[in-house]
């Protein structure tokens, strides 16, 4: 198809998109081993630690590392949902992941609204982070990087479907 090698790109947007998945849920993983191992043993350095104002783990056992600070407070401390923001990442990621492989413009379209929440996420917990908890965590800013290109790739491939059906629907219309 001639749509100025949208093909081609709507499959580097694909394979982008699932590369930083990947990214993401590793962060997500790693995010969830350093709380784990933070809470068991309160001496435990993470490799993200580099000094009191970058360190990864002050970030990750705060009080916004479990439901987003939001959880605990709305549905109680001990609520199943009051998890390690890491697990809602590896989850998130996973799903990203499997619906980037579609080219339906329906799944596209709710992939863009999922990315575009997890960047205002992005945004709410960056502003945690340098306002209130007055850090620089290497992981979370990885993360927030990986979500606002992943953005980026998904808007792209969702323009390309769109043009793409649009030109397909112009051919049958001329049959």
């Amino acid at each position: 198809m001639s749509s100025g090698g949208g093909g081609n790109c709507k499959y580097s947007c694909t394979a982008g998109l699932v590369g930083l998945s990947f990214a993401g849920f590793l962060l997500s993983l790693y995010t969830s081993y350093v709380e784990i191992r933070a809470e068991r043993d309160h001496s435990y350095e993470a490799m993200c630690d580099i000094s009191e104002r970058i360190s990864c783990t002050k970030v990750f056992t705060s009080p916004y590392g479990r439901g987003f600070g939001l959880v605990g407070p709305l549905l109680g401390e001990d609520s199943p949902l009051n998890i390690p923001n890491g697990f809602f990442g590896i989850f998130y990621y996973f799903l990203v992941a499997g619906l980037s492989f579609s080219n339906s413009i329906r799944l596209t379209r709710l992939t863009t609204y999922l990315i575009g929440l997890s960047n205002l996420m992005s945004i709410y917990l960056a502003y945690l982070l340098y306002f209130v908890l007055e850090d620089l965590c290497i992981v979370c800013v990885s993360t927030y990087a990986v979500n606002l290109v992943s953005l980026i790739l998904v808007v792209q491939k969702g323009r390309i479907l769109v043009r793409e059906d649009q030109v397909m629907r112009v051919i049958q219309k001329d049959r």
